[in-house]
């Protein structure tokens, strides 16, 4: 019927259908989910910008509905919160797809899995009480080892314990290591 803008009565009118690929006398094909991947034709359309024929349309292997109604993520962006860690590998491990800091240590995501090699998961990755990220940013001392200079006290109790660098495993240059001035002998590894 010329006189009736939506023909198929399906609430979007005929010249808009034809505009975006519908059949104006259909009224089932906005409805529809032509790619399975969870979301109709006409949400992946009108709603959301996706490829009614691509199930992915952003190719980072999930789901367009399953970005949309499961995770939260942009079911056109591979990395939704721009921490070069893309939104499969954070479900696969576990992280927060829509936060960049998933564990809230100081460091991205992507920095803790491609360049630290910490888990993004876990604040402190050595369990040495000083987060991945001071000890990166702060304290240059190794995230994955607890004691980074090798002398026997935790880079977490350098710091916060008696005051001594993390990076040197003679801190007072007194011949003796922090460690054993602690545990051995007993004097202040400060105090040359």
């Amino acid at each position: 019927d010329p006189l009736d803008t939506d023909t198929d009565g399906d609430g979007v009118d005929d010249g808009t259908e034809v505009d975006n690929g519908f059949d104006p006398t259909d009224g089932t094909d906005i409805d529809a989910d032509d790619d399975a991947d969870g979301l109709t034709n006409g949400e992946e359309v009108f709603t959301y910008g996706t490829d009614r024929y691509d199930s992915d349309s952003d190719d980072d292997t999930l789901l367009d509905g399953d970005e949309v109604n499961t995770y939260g993520t942009d079911p056109l962006n591979r990395d939704t919160d721009g921490d070069l860690l893309e939104d499969d590998k954070e479900i696969l491990l576990t992280t927060d797809p829509n936060d960049t800091d998933s564990d809230d240590d100081g460091l991205t995501d992507g920095d803790e899995v491609y360049i630290h090699a910490t888990d993004p998961t876990d604040s402190d990755s050595d369990d040495d009480a000083l987060s991945d990220g001071d000890e990166v940013n702060t304290y240059g001392t190794d995230p994955n080892n607890e004691d980074t200079d090798s002398d026997d006290l935790d880079d977490g109790e350098e710091v916060n314990t008696y005051g001594t660098d993390p990076l040197d495993v003679d801190t007072d240059d007194d011949a003796l290591e922090d460690g054993d001035e602690v545990a051995i002998f007993e004097t202040d590894p400060l105090d040359d």
